[in-house]
């Protein structure tokens, strides 16, 4: 089995492909998190801790899906200045 080193070109497009996920992820983490804020703190509203059960994850993972993404632009820069 031969092993190949990452090239600068491919960490970059899995960087781009990362941050979009996570992007997208955010996106629809935020917004259906404040509604069951709102939802939870309204009178008779849902219970409270589904905003925590239904919203974390998608921020989690798109928080962490963005810190990946800016570590594979980091090592894609210094394999450029490696060079």
């Amino acid at each position: 089995m031969r092993v190949t080193r990452p090239t600068a070109a491919s960490l970059r497009a899995e960087a781009r492909l990362l941050s979009l996920a996570g992007i997208i992820l955010l996106l629809i983490g935020f917004p259906v998190t404040l509604w069951l804020v709102a939802s939870a703190l309204s009178e008779g509203g849902l219970s409270p801790i589904l905003p925590l059960a239904i919203g974390a994850p998608p921020i989690m993972l798109g928080y962490l899906a963005c810190h990946f993404a800016s570590q594979r632009m980091v090592k894609a820069k210094a394999l450029e200045r490696g060079r």
